[in-house]
């Protein structure tokens, strides 16, 4: 019998990376991918949303899950799990003798901080896929640098983790206008650099004294939240076979310890929830859905609640945490702090959406079970698209629309169970940094 070799592709359309994916192992799944940006195709596709005389609704279309990828990617792990940690040893190893030897230029290496942090569990590996469709992050590090418009210190900082062994991560990327990967005029496909700068005040220009290559890394402004950071993989020169095949090595610069811990509290209280409410089934943008509609109510209640909680936590925690670190003489603390009356309306708007989803769902439901919805739903299934035979029987259409209704009731309680979570959060969130 022949093997069958499955091909996962992903791409993300904004940065225009593409990686194809023809064996299961961390290894080959765990690069390449821009976890924050990639439309997670292998699990999910999003049908355009059906227009008819009594409904209309948006929603995302799940492909059907890919349990044995997901399987296959745990056992993949383990069998790693090792070499991950020997690799994550070696790596944190010469970051620190770097990080010493550039103190001068601001670089520190913070033992205690990287020690809990250096290999990224199972268990968060799958969850990251399932959500994301990548998890390129399973060895990361964490340098503090206060200078990050010093782009000559930068340089030395590359220079010497190349003296180590490492080098940045090179990727390709495809013009979202033509569907085929970037090329020079000669036709040769041109390399990027897994590098993004996160930073307000740097231009392409600023980079020329790092060389062709890196000069063309990704440079985009610091986050809603106000947090700002750059953010890099290398792979090592000791692992054989292609950079672009080897192992990611994650590097993030952040300004000091304060803006570090600022960090694990956001992504505690703020970023938990916020991520939560992306593993729901509903398009979380509200003008994909019928004005006045329960899908429209509940999403504009979750950006609401998005937005306070950035505005009141996260970006004066970033703040005060940017001026501990810098020593900012004379800079003036902002209160962490979410008044009674927002305290109040965070936790209306997640009782709305709870009241509300039930009946989303209601909406939502009825534009599934047309037609045009389920033949959607049978081209996106794996199986579907492997098949040679393309033909689709009102038999498979009936047989699809039954597992449809018996998904969607699915969906629903596993939304309802994920809304009581977040509100479980969300309450945790109010008691911390509520007025008292």
């Amino acid at each position: 019998m022949q093997n069958l070799i499955f091909t996962v592709f992903i791409c993300s359309a904004k940065k225009g990376i593409v990686m194809l994916i023809n064996s299961i192992t961390p290894f080959n799944l765990s690069h390449n991918i821009n976890d924050k940006k990639a439309n997670n195709v292998q699990n999910h596709g999003v049908l355009k949303p059906l227009e008819c005389d009594t409904v209309s609704f948006s929603g995302k279309i799940p492909k059907n899950a890919n349990t044995f990828f997901m399987d296959a990617l745990g056992r993949s792990y383990d069998t790693s799990e090792a070499k991950f940690i020997s690799m994550a040893r070696d790596y944190h190893i010469a970051l620190k003798k770097v990080s010493e030897r550039l103190k001068a230029y601001g670089f520190f290496y913070d033992e205690g901080y990287n020690s809990g942090n250096t290999v990224k569990k199972k268990h968060s590996v799958i969850q990251k896929y399932e959500r994301q469709g990548g998890a390129q992050d399973i060895i990361r590090g964490t340098v503090y640098w206060q200078d990050q418009q010093d782009i000559s210190a930068f340089k030395k900082f590359i220079d010497e983790m190349k003296k180590e062994g490492y080098d940045i991560l090179p990727q390709r990327r495809v013009n979202p206008e033509t569907g085929d990967f970037i090329r020079n005029e000669r036709g040769t496909i041109i390399k990027f650099p897994d590098l993004e700068i996160r930073q307000n005040g740097i231009k392409e220009e600023d980079l020329s004294i790092l060389g062709e290559f890196l000069q063309r890394a990704e440079i985009s402004r610091p986050r809603e939240s106000g947090y700002a950071d750059w953010q890099m993989r290398f792979v090592s020169a000791k692992e054989s076979g292609n950079k672009e095949n080897k192992q990611a090595l994650e590097l993030i610069f952040k300004y000091g310890p304060k803006y570090a811990e600022a960090n694990d509290i956001e992504h505690k209280y703020v970023y938990e929830i916020s991520r939560k409410f992306k593993l729901l089934h509903i398009d979380l943008n509200p003008e994909h859905h019928p004005k006045n509609s329960a899908g429209e109510k509940v999403t504009q209640n979750i950006k609401q609640i998005n937005k306070r909680l950035v505005q009141f936590i996260s970006q004066p925690l970033f703040t005060n945490a940017y001026n501990a670190d810098l020593k900012i003489k004379d800079a003036e603390k902002i209160p962490v702090e979410i008044s009674k009356g927002y305290s109040n309306l965070l936790s209306g708007y997640m009782d709305s959406i709870i009241r509300l989803m039930p009946k989303y769902y209601q909406e939502f439901s009825k534009g599934l079970l047309s037609e045009e919805q389920v033949v959607g739903a049978i081209k996106n299934s794996p199986e579907y698209q492997i098949r040679f035979n393309k033909e689709i029987t009102p038999r498979e259409i009936k047989e699809k629309r039954a597992e449809l209704r018996d998904l969607v009731t699915s969906w629903k309680e596993a939304d309802m169970q994920e809304l009581g979570s977040i509100k479980t959060d969300l309450k945790t969130t109010i008691e911390k940094f509520g007025e008292k």
